[in-house]
């Protein structure tokens, strides 16, 4: 885990750096997979005095989980922002595990003649009817981008055959016929 710790109208001297190095390294135990944490240690003056801001960023899995606390201390407000960062990796972490309980159901199957038990995964197929209306290839543009979808399946008034258009990556749009040879 690499830690980049940073101030912002605030000198971070090397008490401060052990002191949030110490705290803020301890989220280790919550989630292995980090892979870089950025600690941006501020001070700002206001009207009833200093207030001392940590705000943390860390690098997870690929995603990106952020706390920030403000408080008159800034070793208080190190404590508490890594309070709030354990509370969101172990939720973080949840997640991820039931999506991946929810995506791996595995359907045991046991050979007699072997002996063996052997595990695989069981995907489903779920059937969907769609009622595709006639229209126009434009028109079919319109419906896609107002409903927000990515495609959209109609009936091809010209041709009346099943059709599909899609946005391409390009912000272009293509349009796929089905065609016999």
């Amino acid at each position: 885990m690499r830690m980049i710790i940073s101030g912002r109208h605030l000198e971070v001297t090397p008490g401060i750096r052990a002191h949030a190095e110490k705290k803020i390294g301890k989220i280790k135990k919550y989630f292995d997979q980090i892979a870089e944490v950025y600690i941006t240690l501020s001070a700002q003056h206001v009207k009833t005095g200093k207030v001392h801001t940590a705000d943390v960023l860390v690098y997870v899995n690929g995603s990106k989980i952020k706390a920030k606390v403000e408080d008159i201390d800034l070793y208080a407000a190190i404590d508490e922002v890594v309070d709030v960062l354990e509370k969101q990796l172990t939720k973080h972490k949840e997640k991820l595990r039931d999506n991946n309980h929810a995506t791996g159901l595995k359907k045991f199957d046991y050979n007699v003649e072997t002996g063996s038990i052997t595990r695989e995964k069981t995907s489903r197929i779920i059937p969907t009817r769609i009622m595709a209306k006639p229209m126009e290839v434009g028109e079919a543009i319109l419906q896609m981008e107002t409903m927000g979808k990515k495609f959209y399946i109609f009936m091809n008034a010209e041709t009346e055959e099943l059709n599909v258009v899609y946005k391409r990556r390009d912000g272009d749009y293509s349009h796929v016929e089905a065609g016999w040879e």
